[in-house]
């Protein structure tokens, strides 16, 4: 691992005791980070190591977790000792940083990023390594399903460029090439809850292909407020970053539109502010229109 990065694994499970049908398929690396959320991790690494494909790494980063992340796993390491898990410490820099740290300290040619406080069904890399080794795609993605607080089917379409430039129209957890890691440079820390969104453009600008499995391969935690909810209340300002972030994917107008709102800052307008919320129907985001029309709203910005 890069200076400054400790990694613990478990030593019984070393390269030479790979059985013979794991060294026959590429191996996939699982990189859960984590920060906060020790409580859930067990859940979310036995998904991981009981996946049916039979040649997995999971690499967990404890992102300067202020619990007992680092213990747990190490705890986890002990409990699957012919499971190969790393453990990759760091302080805390992020979800886009954790990603791309869990990335870089494996070779694996395949990468399915998983959040600490979700699981994996036991067969979503099988389903999904198939898909990308008989497609030739660079990205699959499945289906999934909320669990939790929640519990309702998360819907994924085909992704087509329309689709992508409009709304993350993919799981975070859809497994991909490392080639086109490396290619991309890997995650970006742009706004909180957009990285996903930010790092599927920037394959798309590389020439990306993306396979669907529209089967429920992903669970997704319901718990409280999500940083997916919380960046909803900025959606005008973070969405005005994505277009900023990707000038050669959309329109000249819209990233002149987008730089102005970044450049406004707080003291945007609420004629900019319209003028932005446009897009959303342009997009087709008829909800999140609404959503972000009713917080003008609240703001009085919208007041006679």
């Amino acid at each position: 691992p890069a200076r400054g990065y400790l990694s613990v694994r478990s030593e019984s499970a070393d390269d030479e005791g790979v059985s013979a049908s794991a060294q026959s398929v590429p191996e996939v690396a699982i990189v859960v980070p984590c920060h906060g959320y020790a409580r859930f991790l067990p859940d979310a690494v036995a998904s991981a190591v009981d996946q049916t494909w039979p040649n997995v790494r999971v690499v967990v980063v404890d992102d300067g977790s202020p619990d007992d992340t680092a213990a747990v796993s190490e705890r986890l390491i002990a409990r699957y000792p012919t499971r190969r898990i790393d453990l990759v410490r760091q302080p805390n820099r992020g979800l886009a940083a954790a990603r791309n740290a869990g990335v870089r300290a494996t070779g694996s040619p395949f990468v399915l990023p998983l959040d600490a406080d979700d699981r994996l069904e036991p067969r979503a890399v099988e389903r999904l390594a198939e898909a990308l080794l008989t497609t030739g795609a660079d990205v699959a993605t499945p289906a999934g399903r909320t669990f939790g607080d929640e519990d309702r089917p998360l819907v994924t379409l085909p992704v087509t460029r329309r689709r992508l430039l409009a709304n993350n129209c993919l799981v975070y957890a859809s497994l991909f090439r490392r080639a086109l890691f490396d290619r991309v440079g890997g995650y970006r820390a742009i706004a909180p809850g957009y990285e996903d969104w930010d790092f599927w453009l920037s394959a798309l600008e590389h020439g990306a292909s993306f396979a669907h499995v529209p089967e429920p391969l992903f669970r997704y935690r319901k718990h409280g407020r999500t940083m997916l909810a919380d960046s909803d209340d900025h959606a005008i300002e973070r969405f005005a970053a994505i277009a900023a972030h990707h000038p050669r994917l959309y329109a000249p107008w819209r990233v002149r539109l987008a730089r102005r709102v970044l450049a406004a800052g707080g003291a945007a307008g609420v004629g900019l502010r319209l003028r932005w919320l446009l897009t959303f129907l342009l997009d087709r985001r008829l909800r999140l229109f609404c959503r972000q029309l009713r917080a003008l709203r609240a703001t009085n910005m919208l007041s006679t």
